[in-house]
């Protein structure tokens, strides 16, 4: 391992891969329903992929409106429902967001459930106690954490670089709060740190949205409230959306932010934002200067809908990140998801049919959960007529395997890196193939703890360059000539330090 040049200066010398290839032919995109009788309950609201049990693939907890939250371990592509088994007995109430993260730095994932407060029911953190092997779930009875309110995207992410990981709760109904991390015991610091979001948030991403080493804040926010977007100046806040002018001002009291997701979709080494919206639906591109211009009227996705959220993803490895938006109306089955296919200069929607038949959905997640190197997709339909539907990718297999999967973690082997980013170069060269953010809150309210996947657009030789963010400064680790075909769909591992 080596440490790559800095950030600033990668940004000189990338070229973009517009000009250095052709654009492929449509393609053939197939999906299959994955045991479609284990996944059939409707009334799913969340959904996120964690490798609770360490044995190497990614297992999914799926939250419902009224029902028992389920926990599929995912036995070499084979699911079962082991949430009781597991001891995670969650109130069966209107459980509205979930994330995964390792809260007290022992190597386990712990998984935090928000409500909707319709029931009075707080919200709980679950520690993961391995023991030989054996996963079990215990409240862990802090009353810090046990908020009340209408929670919606909640997130483990490291805003103080002490490394450990805080918490983010986004309130619908209330005052969103940030909660600091003192060795697994959780501090109120949301006035203290100027991050009160006091609006009607949904919506919620983190990234160092300034490129100067730690992580900002954007909320997506409803009911005609204007977004926002945090700045981290060393531990402190300032909202600085209508600086730039990403606030969304005079909206309709019917429209609003609903969800966020963050990805480079134009492959020039720096973060965009799509922004799902009742109403116009936006994609922030990051100009690389400190700006963001909305471009999505003349990349075909501002979507006039009811959409809920969206989630990246290069479903058929050309090296460009699609894009899954969710459709859903109280009350109206059958409003429309998309597939945008991400064609460089424009998107397209090619939403499979076998897709569409599963439309309203909320929760939507893509991983890879076969290991055979594509993106497969987890859906959750708020709805009595719909499922909570898992879809196998059925890209070609030398397809398939053309992608890596970078899982990064700590210098202890500990899943604490929510935030930092992932850069794929042909090897020796500045030419970049690809970048993508560790998950801080994606799909519907929700966070996994999963590798990032970049497809890759033809074989080639790789380098791996992982930025993390450490107070105020980035650190860029590089792993040289990685030879991803060896991998066969298993991550490619790093630890990173601080």
């Amino acid at each position: 391992m080596r440490y790559g040049i800095p950030h600033m200066f990668q940004r000189k010398f990338r070229v973009s891969f517009i000009v250095l290839f052709a654009l492929p032919a449509m393609a053939d995109i197939r999906f299959t329903p994955v045991q479609p009788d284990l996944f059939a309950d409707p009334f799913g609201q969340s959904n996120a992929w964690g490798d609770y049990d360490r044995d190497g693939d990614l297992d999914l907890v799926v939250l419902f409106n009224n029902k028992p939250a389920r926990l599929y371990r995912n036995n070499a592509g084979h699911f079962e429902d082991v949430a009781a088994e597991v001891g995670l007995k969650i109130d069966p109430g209107n459980s509205r967001s979930v994330a995964w993260g390792d809260v007290d730095n022992d190597g386990d994932l712990d998984l935090y459930i928000g409500y909707s407060g319709r029931e009075g029911l707080a919200n709980r953190l679950f520690l993961n106690q391995t023991n030989n092997g054996d996963a079990r779930f215990v409240d862990s009875g802090q009353a810090s954490i046990a908020i009340s309110g209408s929670t919606r995207q909640v997130s483990f992410v490291d805003y103080d670089s002490d490394g450990d990981v805080d918490l983010y709760v986004a309130l619908r109904t209330d005052v969103n709060r940030l909660l600091r991390n003192d060795d697994g015991q959780f501090t109120d610091v949301t006035f203290s740190a100027n991050i009160a979001e006091p609006r009607r948030t949904v919506g919620a991403c983190w990234f160092d949205m300034d490129a100067d080493g730690d992580l900002d804040l954007f909320t997506a926010n409803q009911n005609g409230d204007r977004d926002g977007m945090f700045r981290n100046d060393g531990g402190q806040f300032v909202d600085v959306a209508i600086d730039l002018n990403i606030d969304q001002p005079q909206r309709p009291i019917a429209d609003g932010g609903v969800g966020c997701a963050v990805t480079d979709y134009d492959v020039d080494g720096d973060l965009d934002l799509y922004v799902a919206e009742y109403g116009n639906d936006s994609l922030f591109r990051n100009n690389g200067d400190g700006t963001f211009t909305d471009v999505a009227p003349e990349m075909g996705i501002d979507v006039y809908d009811h959409i809920v959220t969206g989630v990246w993803g290069d479903v058929q490895h050309d090296g460009y990140p699609d894009l899954y938006m969710v459709g859903y109306v109280s009350g109206k089955p059958g409003t429309a998801d998309y597939l945008f296919i991400n064609e460089g200069n424009r998107f397209s929607n090619q939403l499979p049919d076998v897709i569409a038949t599963n439309d309203t959905d909320h929760g939507v997640q893509w991983a890879d959960f076969d290991q055979d190197g594509d993106l497969d997709l987890a859906l959750a339909s708020n709805d009595p007529a719909g499922s909570h539907y898992l879809f196998r990718n059925d890209l070609k297999p030398a397809v398939a395997g053309r992608s890596i999967q970078v899982l990064v973690l700590d210098e202890n082997g500990h899943y604490t890196r929510a935030g930092s980013e992932v850069r794929i170069y042909r090897a020796g060269t500045d030419e970049l193939v690809g970048l993508r953010l560790v998950d801080t809150g994606s799909g519907y309210n929700a966070q996994n703890a999963k590798p990032v996947h970049i497809g890759l657009p033809e074989v080639m030789d790789i380098d791996v360059h992982v930025t993390v963010l450490s107070s105020g400064e980035r650190k860029t680790n590089v792993w040289s000539n990685v030879d991803w075909r060896r991998l066969a769909g298993r991550p490619f591992v790093v630890k990173t330090s601080l």
